[in-house]
């Protein structure tokens, strides 16, 4: 079985609560967090304030929340690394804008887009094999219009654009995006199952220049059905399933080196063994799940998590917020060096 080699920082799914987030620069990732030459507007907004349809004690209906970001895009200023000068998060820039097309690699300050504008750049990736997808379509779209939308696939975009032949995405909107919990990036089609990542978050109602997460990330169709199968003769899990169709969160816990993490047995720091949340860990030979630890692989599933319920490794210090759609898989990436 094969596996991410280069992951993005955790993806946060935030739910009706309607959270900012901040730079994913030290454990977060999300669902507004990474990263297109389309154009686009920022029309999304949605009259209802949230959307979930479970609850604390839900068993079988997943949670559906609103991704946002693990890296903010807005600060009152940056620090003092000039234009052309080495980064590793917006927040180190005076611009406040750091371009970075991974999440991991270090980046170079470049102004600010003109008019309050947001710069949306990354990498379009697969969830599996770790490359970068070519020729895909990103569709930028607002958080809550993903949660509300009975469909994920076919929400109405801010922002479109498709990926370099090096997977690359550079897009910049037209006008101050006004999506009040964040933006997110919808993969979908080909051999991808619809999947959601979090690209930035306003901080006190305001984008900067730069989104959060640079990492964009698509599941392939092939192996949801795959995992669905080896997780149906789970009766916790049985109901929650097929994966996608019925929602779900695909986690990877990596170590400093971007490898997956064995050992890791993911808690919910709030509820405890009150959750009800199920968690499944994809075991090294690759064709079967446990209910212990991740094996080599670092690979994890998530099912019915109460609303905006956060999730940990024991023992670390990683902290994602866990969401759920009909109709799409969210990443969840937990960074344990």
């Amino acid at each position: 079985m094969l596996r991410p080699w280069t992951l993005s920082l955790i993806t946060v799914f935030t739910a009706t609560t309607l959270l900012a987030c901040g730079d994913n620069s030290t454990t977060t990732d999300a669902s507004a967090g990474s990263t297109g030459a389309g154009t686009g507007s920022a029309t999304d907004t949605p009259t209802t304030a949230g959307t979930s349809n479970a609850t604390d004690d839900a068993t079988t209906t997943p949670t559906t929340t609103v991704p946002t970001t693990s890296e903010g895009t807005t600060m009152v200023g940056g620090e003092t690394a000039a234009d052309g000068e080495a980064c590793s998060a917006n927040a180190d820039c005076a611009s406040v804008g750091c371009l970075k097309w991974r999440d991991l690699e270090m980046g170079e300050c470049v102004p600010a887009p003109a008019g309050g504008n947001t710069r949306i750049a990354g990498t379009l990736v697969d969830f599996i094999t770790g490359t970068a997808i070519g020729g895909a379509e990103l569709r930028v779209v607002g958080a809550l219009t993903v949660a509300l939308s009975p469909d994920p696939a076919t929400a109405p975009p801010v922002l479109t654009t498709t990926s370099e032949a090096n997977g690359q995405v550079d897009v910049t909107s037209t006008e101050p995006l006004a999506e009040g919990v964040g933006v997110v990036g919808v993969i979908t089609g080909g051999a991808y199952y619809t999947t959601v990542t979090g690209l930035a978050s306003p901080t006190a109602g305001e984008y900067g220049p730069m989104n959060g997460n640079r990492d964009v990330w698509a599941v392939p169709a092939a192996t949801l059905t795959e995992w669905s199968g080896y997780l149906m003769t789970d009766p916790e899990i049985m109901p929650s399933l097929p994966l996608g169709d019925a929602g779900g969160v695909v986690g990877f816990v990596r170590d400093g080196n971007g490898m997956g993490k064995a050992g890791a047995k993911i808690i919910s720091p709030e509820k405890g063994d009150m959750t009800t949340a199920k968690i499944r860990y994809l075991s090294d030979d690759g064709v079967s799940f446990n209910a212990d630890a991740t094996g080599t692989s670092g690979i994890f599933v998530l099912v019915t998590p109460s609303l905006a319920e956060t999730f940990m490794v024991e023992g670390g210090t990683a902290i994602g917020t866990a969401g759920s759609a009909k109709k799409a898989v969210f990443v969840m990436i937990l960074n344990e060096p």
